[in-house]
């Protein structure tokens, strides 16, 4: 039977605004008008032990409304949230036992001591016994490739380095969920590697949850499951493979040649980009298997081709148009 983590039933907040009243003049501008924004309006979904989640949405869409709710930081005006069972706001101390945060725009390093420092405030603060922490200090820095770096102060650190050494003080106490907030901000892309292949070893090893929100294409691709917020509501909650299929099975397709493309091309599908010996289209899976699309790939003047899946964030500014039309 599966473990469930995060359960969300029902949940609803909102909150008191205003905005300038109507008018010229110094009265005019202190007069206020004052409303209410509905943030989340009957989120409801669960999260099972080992999952990597995706938490998904515009700005203003409810995210981080939704992660304040479920750290404890706020409470919700009705619904419930249980986290590991406890209640977020009544029990927030004890949840943070078991929690991590990695904020990409925030770090718990010390700026002018090695990142060596910082982990041993955690350990501290965290109770971990020596041998536990030096055994797991160990995996993270190898895991990492951090031998040479993390007993260095921090501010002689390159992003990249100061980034894993900031996901170690997060996770050094083995947290059972783990919240990535864009963790690969401004990361060079053997560090996103390296952070995304220690998220995956965690999973195996240590059943570890993560959810992740972000903007990054690339990060979404290491999700399984999506949950997409819209306007406070979920309106999709599902994995990747059901996403892209709400748009039909298609493919993508970048062909390059020597020469110029040839006005046939625009016969297989639809010109998503284009230039002088380069397109890119949206081809129907079908179309794919055609004899006549075999024959152009195998076109003399076809220097390279490739085919794939639409990208996540490809279908999801779809998905966003789709939702759009619908509210007018």
């Amino acid at each position: 039977m599966e473990h469930e983590i995060i359960y969300v039933n029902g949940l609803k907040k909102r909150f008191r605004t205003f905005e300038r009243a109507e008018g010229k003049g110094l009265i005019a501008g202190m007069r206020r008008r004052y409303f209410y924004k509905n943030a989340l309006q009957g989120v409801d979904f669960t999260v099972n032990e080992g999952e990597l989640v995706a938490l998904l949405g515009r700005n203003g869409s409810g995210k981080s409304t939704l992660i304040k709710l479920m750290t404890g930081i706020l409470y919700p005006d009705s619904g419930t949230v249980r986290v590991m069972g406890m209640d977020p706001w009544k029990q927030r101390a004890k949840l943070a036992e078991n929690m991590g945060a990695v904020l990409g725009a925030h770090s718990q390093l010390i700026w002018d001591l090695p990142a060596s420092d910082s982990f041993e405030m955690m350990r501290r603060i965290y109770h971990i016994p020596v041998p536990v922490f030096d055994k797991r200090l160990k995996y993270f820095i190898s895991r990492l490739s951090l031998n040479d770096v993390y007993k260095r102060q921090v501010r002689q650190m390159s992003l990249g380095e100061q980034m894993k050494c900031n996901f170690i003080a997060s996770i050094i106490h083995l947290p059972k969920l783990v919240l990535l907030d864009e963790p690969t901000i401004g990361v060079d892309l053997p560090s996103k590697t390296a952070l995304r292949e220690t998220i995956f070893d965690m999973q195996r090893q240590f059943k570890t949850t993560f959810m992740l929100t972000t903007h990054i294409v690339e990060d979404i691709s290491i999700t399984k499951r999506i949950i997409l917020l819209d306007n406070g509501r979920v309106v999709f909650d599902g994995t990747r493979s059901m996403l892209l299929s709400m748009f039909g099975n298609k493919k993508h397709v970048e062909i390059t040649v020597d020469g110029r493309i040839g006005s046939g091309y625009n016969k297989l599908g639809k010109v998503l980009e284009r230039s002088d010996d380069f397109i890119k289209l949206e081809v129907e899976s079908s179309e794919v298997r055609s004899k006549r699309f075999r024959s152009m790939l195998n076109a003399s003047n076809v220097i390279d081709y490739r085919v794939a899946e639409p990208d996540v964030g490809y279908v999801l500014e779809k998905f966003y148009k789709k939702i759009d039309r619908r509210k007018v």
